[in-house]
């Protein structure tokens, strides 16, 4: 009799035990996932959004969020193809996600594959009215910036001027203008709003720390150097 007792007490505690290591919460693993990302903690950040994507069930906004955290996780552990993946699938869940468009767009900048950045850059944009001014001039940045490597100059030139509106400190899209004025060989144009850009990247803590911000650095150099020659040349 003892026995049998202590073999069903052993087996409703391997019970107990499954319930504990194989039962997760949905919301509980979202909530824990954001909390390890704002400690910069991806792996666990990762972990944990995952497990909310396979534990959502038909809560189909929930796996959206955990999807947008994981490709944002993804971006930060220099995992692109991840990234591309949990977008994808997001939009399949949520078609007219227009930040997951403007990501997928950046994403595609960043692999330098322009054409099909502009694609998402101008979907992505003609439904963001709730997007912060901010965050639309980043994109719209992003977006002129693409246009000029397809050779659509006017349209990066618009792209510019909307950017520079939304956001007048934006160092990106005194960049963008600067490239644009340079392509249409206004040197002087070029210099003046690539150093306006210097100055406002400095005011900007770690604008200029990043790879790109260095490339950034460079250029205005390079700007800089070819307007002083032309200027002592006269």
């Amino acid at each position: 009799m003892i026995k049998w007792f202590r073999t069903i007490t052993f087996i409703v505690a391997l019970l107990f035990l499954g319930t504990g290591v194989f039962i997760v919460d949905a919301p509980t693993e979202m909530t824990q996932a954001g909390q390890a990302y704002n400690h910069r903690d991806w792996d666990q950040a990762m972990r944990h959004a995952r497990r909310a994507v396979f534990s959502s069930g038909a809560n189909k906004e929930l796996a959206a969020r955990a999807l947008k955290l994981e490709s944002a996780i993804a971006v930060k552990l220099g995992h692109p193809e991840t990234a591309f993946a949990c977008l994808n699938e997001t939009i399949s869940i949520q078609p007219d996600c227009n930040l997951c468009y403007l990501q997928r767009g950046d994403l595609f900048y960043s692999q330098k594959n322009y054409p099909d950045a502009v694609r998402d850059f101008e979907k992505g944009l003609k439904t963001a009215d709730a997007v912060k001014d901010k965050t639309k001039a980043y994109y719209n940045a992003r977006l002129g910036l693409s246009l000029l490597s397809v050779g659509e100059d006017q349209k990066a030139l618009a792209a510019s001027e909307q950017a520079r509106r939304l956001d007048p400190v934006s160092p990106l899209a005194y960049f963008l203008e600067s490239k644009i004025r340079t392509q249409l060989g206004d040197l002087q144009g070029a210099f003046k709003f690539a150093h306006t850009a210097y100055q406002l990247g400095q005011k900007q803590p770690g604008f200029f720390s990043s790879p790109e911000g260095d490339m950034w650095l460079k250029y205005y150099a390079g700007v800089r150097v070819r307007y002083e020659n032309a200027q002592h040349a006269r």
